[in-house]
């Protein structure tokens, strides 16, 4: 009779566990918020008689709650740790077994810890992925910012800060390459020189001030007329010069007047001795198309010896070079 009732009891057990843990196996797959729902579970702190404050899951309303699997417990006099320190002890705890008088509901409890630290796991992994993602979001603007400052520190290198044009240091770089590229493609390729006429005067009488507002002014002028893939430059004082690529000398001329006549209509407003007056200035500029037997020195002070021929004759002119 005893083994009878033995293997009843054997039989009713496994068809517990077939109906009620096996399922939940099945429903893990799509579902990490499964769990066996045991209907022994009882509050910690009314079975242990425990009034601490300090607990963590103290009086909490929680259906389903198990003190095991919290963090922070009171138990023994002692804050406790997580799950994985505390459950090895967490199972001789009169909560725990009073939770599991069966092997049903002991393999549902254990099926829960393991959903637990899954989930757990899937939170850490989680978190890593955001904070990997967010380090390299931050590692790519990093990236992408001193990209940016070191574009900008270098165009302040080969910037002249005053017309914000290209200064003088940056002129043999650009030359040398517009040089070769003239050699290989057989491209015109036309070199300006352009000098303030009388600036000398104008700085004694106005002051350096009144100047290099001139010179900035000039500077923009320039820019405004000269095209995209143009390239002009301080050379140095009130010296300018300018590359046209691709460029014939017709059309280098065209651009060279337009920057002359702009320039000599612009006036400056000064005020000297509480008096204000406007004054304008002319550029002479020369111009020297490039030759199979040029150097890059030879360019440009052809380029220079027309534009000082240019002055001589009366300034306010463009002169292109020619040779004797």
């Amino acid at each position: 009779m005893a083994k009878d009732k033995k293997f009843i009891d054997c039989v009713h057990s496994l068809n517990r566990i077939r109906e009620e843990i096996l399922p939940l196996f099945e429903q893990a797959i799509y579902d990490s918020d499964v769990s066996y729902k045991n209907p022994h579970l009882d509050k910690c702190w009314e079975v242990l008689d425990c009034h601490s404050t300090e607990c963590s899951i103290y009086k909490a309303s929680s259906e389903g709650l198990r003190c095991w699997q919290a963090v922070g417990t009171y138990c023994g006099k002692v804050i406790q740790g997580d799950f994985v320190q505390k459950y090895e002890n967490c199972k001789e705890c009169q909560v725990f077994k009073d939770a599991v008088p069966t092997l049903t509901e002991e393999l549902g409890e254990h099926f829960n810890n393991m959903i637990f630290l899954l989930n757990k796991q899937r939170q850490i992994i989680q978190e890593n992925s955001k904070n990997l993602a967010k380090l390299n979001a931050d590692l790519v603007s990093s990236f992408e910012q001193l990209d940016t400052k070191n574009r900008e520190i270098q165009t302040l290198m080969i910037t002249d800060k005053l017309t914000g044009l290209y200064n003088r240091h940056h002129l043999s770089r650009v030359m040398d390459d517009e040089i070769s590229r003239h050699h290989r493609l057989n491209k015109d390729l036309i070199v300006l020189m352009a000098d303030i006429d009388k600036f000398k005067s104008y700085n004694d009488t106005y002051g350096h001030v009144e100047g290099d507002k001139m010179l900035s002014g000039l500077g923009k002028i320039i820019a405004s007329n000269i095209r995209k893939y143009d390239k002009a430059f301080r050379y140095g004082g009130e010296e300018f010069l300018i590359i046209f690529p691709y460029t014939n000398m017709d059309m280098a001329y065209i651009i060279a007047d337009r920057i002359r006549k702009s320039f000599s209509e612009t006036t400056f407003e000064i005020n000297k001795k509480g008096k204000s007056m406007n004054v304008s200035r002319t550029i002479s500029m020369g111009i020297n198309i490039l030759n199979k037997d040029h150097t890059m020195e030879t360019f440009i002070k052809q380029a220079d010896d027309a534009l000082y021929q240019a002055k001589a004759m009366g300034g306010n002119t463009v002169l292109r070079y020619v040779d004797e």
